[in-house]
């Protein structure tokens, strides 16, 4: 605890920093990292572009190549990362695969898609769109990599009273490397795929509205 019993310890495992309301309460513990990867650079005529991830918008460098376009984002943070390089995109009412699908639809036929996405990233919308006799093809401009060792941060997690997961990759790198001893953590995430995901890993996440302007009473709220 942070010098009132009220107070919790709370990290949060994401790999791109937040601006948090209530910063003293909330740690910002980064369980990977971001590389940029060299893509082909020469692009069809597409008439959809969708960015996958933040890190996608952040590794991705032709942005004049979305002229003109239908610009998706998987989700809120996405959409805010293309505003900052001033792009408008359209994202779907629930984050993640399965509201891009029926927000795109399936009368796509005559549609040409562009992915921008990681290495090793969901195919689910990729499958989708083809399935529906679309074209589409792939960008990957960035990857994820795990850090060399984890013993450093073993004591802060340790410590926590509650984890935050904004990745399924995030969540499996701590079962698999930083969860011990302590069974008083609360496990929160930030959509039904991740929820699931850790599911599946024996454990139990409450998801949290990770975009709200006070992420800590969010966390709160939902223990």
């Amino acid at each position: 605890m942070r010098g009132c019993d009220y107070c919790m310890n709370i990290i949060d495992t994401s790999s791109k920093t937040k601006k948090y309301t209530s910063n003293n309460l909330i740690e910002h513990i980064p369980l990977f990292k971001i590389e940029s990867i060299n893509y082909e650079t020469v692009f069809d005529d597409f008439t959809d572009v969708i960015f996958q991830s933040i890190a996608s918008v952040e590794n991705f460098k032709n942005f004049e190549i979305c002229t003109k376009k239908n610009i998706y984002s998987m989700g809120e943070s996405t959409k805010k990362a293309l505003l900052k390089k001033g792009l408008s995109s359209i994202i779907p009412k629930i984050p993640g695969s399965s509201g891009l699908k029926k927000l795109i639809g399936e009368e796509i036929q005559k549609q040409r898609f562009l992915i921008i996405k990681g290495e090793d990233g969901l195919n689910d919308i990729e499958n989708y769109i083809s399935e529906q006799g679309s074209y589409c093809k792939n960008i990957i401009c960035y990857k994820r990599k795990r850090f060399d060792s984890y013993d450093l941060i073993k004591d802060k997690f340790s410590e926590a009273d509650g984890v935050i997961f904004t990745s399924v990759y995030g969540a499996k790198i701590f079962f698999e490397n930083l969860y011990g001893n302590n069974k008083k953590a609360t496990f929160f995430c930030i959509s039904k795929r991740i929820k699931e995901h850790i599911g599946l890993m024996g454990h139990q996440a409450k998801i949290i509205n990770y975009f709200s302007d006070n992420l800590y009473a969010e966390v709160k709220k939902a223990i």
